[in-house]
């Protein structure tokens, strides 16, 4: 492979200013967001990236 790198996002955070919350989105083959229901929304963004970094569901890492 080499010493080349690529970029894919396999996620997303969205601030909601209205509510005041983050949500977590995934990326699926298509590379279309979809909404990650197993956490809802909040206030504290360290929830949502403890969650992708746990990945238990392996949607983000695989």
């Amino acid at each position: 492979m080499g010493s080349e790198w690529t970029r894919l996002p396999v996620a997303r955070l969205r601030y909601a200013k209205n509510t005041g919350t983050w949500t977590l989105y995934y990326r699926d083959r298509n590379l279309r967001f979809h909404r990650y229901d197993l956490i809802p929304p909040t206030g504290n963004m360290a929830e949502l990236l403890d969650e992708l970094d746990r990945d238990p569901t392996a949607i983000f890492w695989g």
